[in-house]
């Protein structure tokens, strides 16, 4: 078997990593659903294995992981939700632990919102967080600054889209 993040020192590598391989991997992408479901539980233990670790980020700031199993799956599952709707149009973000939605929204809407996700009306795209307990992110920041500063990863639904018609 196959071990993934072996190599990955921080939290952002293993990120990184399991970006890429969701892309390679997914199901709704050509792969299949047994490498996905491996892949999914070593990126849960590798983040498990890094809780309360510290690294620098992007805004050059050192920061504390806390590993929370619960919010991870979350993630894991509204991606592939939304990739799984197949919506033509839109750009599917993740940003920090933040789920953000832009494009041609307005005609997938409904599909949104019936996913759970709510309209930002200063960003001008729709968003999801795993969890309630926090409730914005630096508002004194646009939305590329917030992909910088916490770091993102656009995951291509043209892809998925056209996976549907091939």
């Amino acid at each position: 078997m196959e071990h993934f993040f072996s190599g990955c020192a921080t939290v952002t590598e293993i990120k990184s990593l399991y970006r890429r391989l969701a892309m390679q991997h997914h199901p709704d992408h050509g792969g299949d659903c047994k490498t996905m479901q491996e892949i999914n539980a070593q990126y849960l233990s590798a983040l498990a294995g890094k809780n309360e670790s510290h690294e620098r980020g992007s805004d050059g700031e050192q920061h504390v992981y806390y590993y929370n199993a619960k919010d991870e799956q979350a993630i894991i599952d509204k991606i592939a939700e939304l990739l799984h709707l197949r919506l033509p149009g839109i750009e599917v973000w993740l940003i920090g632990k933040w789920i953000w939605v832009k494009g041609d929204t307005r005609p997938v809407k409904d599909a949104l919102k019936a996913a759970g996700l709510r309209w930002h009306g200063e960003r001008l795209a729709w968003y999801w967080k795993p969890y309630s307990g926090y409730t914005h992110y630096n508002k004194d920041i646009d939305f590329d600054g917030l992909a910088r500063t916490y770091g993102a990863r656009m995951f291509d639904t043209e892809k998925a889209a056209g996976m549907a018609t091939a």
